[in-house]
């Protein structure tokens, strides 16, 4: 009976044994990976039209005091394009271009910020909107608007941001107007 016992406190004291082993890894801290935060990002440079809809987007822009219109104007850099428009000053460097009655893709509105700050940067950051009812229309303008910003950002290079000899970088026309 003494080999039964002895066998019984061996097993008893190494259950407990491993019981104790067990709460004190459940007392230890257990490292969780951190979980990685999601932040979205927005650019310096992110313009949006902000209205639902043109009309409320042309309605909002005209009854503003801090937007400037600029009667039978074209958009920046529009240069020999044809179609008549709305269009207002924002602050510095933001432009609303509505178009009007008569215009391919009428009704559209653009929103651009041009940013010439120096000659290290030329930003043209752009948000439009066409209700044209033919599609092909406001894919015209798009890719009117995409050529117009390029040919800004050209300008403005050639005025500001020069080669290692020091010629522009450019050597297209010098105006926008």
């Amino acid at each position: 009976m003494k080999p039964f016992a002895y066998s019984l406190a061996i097993l008893i004291g190494l259950t407990s044994i491993n019981a104790d082993a067990l709460t004190k890894a459940a007392k230890k801290k257990v490292k969780k990976p951190r979980s990685q935060k999601s932040t979205q990002v927005v650019p310096a440079y992110a313009i949006a039209i902000g209205y639902p809809t043109i009309t409320v987007a042309l309605n909002a822009v005209q009854e503003r005091s801090d937007v400037v219109p600029k009667p039978n104007s074209r958009p920046f850099g529009w240069q020999d394009r044809s179609g008549p428009w709305y269009v207002a000053k924002e602050g510095n460097n933001i432009e609303w271009a509505f178009t009007e009655g008569g215009h391919y893709a009428h009704p559209s509105v653009v929103k651009r910020m041009i940013d010439v700050g120096s000659k290290d940067h030329v930003y043209v950051d752009m948000a439009y909107r066409c209700a044209s009812p033919v599609m092909a229309n406001c894919d015209q303008l798009l890719s009117e608007l995409k050529e117009v910003n390029l040919f800004i950002r050209k300008v403005y290079q050639k005025k500001y941001i020069v080669t290692n000899d020091g010629t522009p970088a450019w050597s297209g026309v010098d105006s926008l107007e």
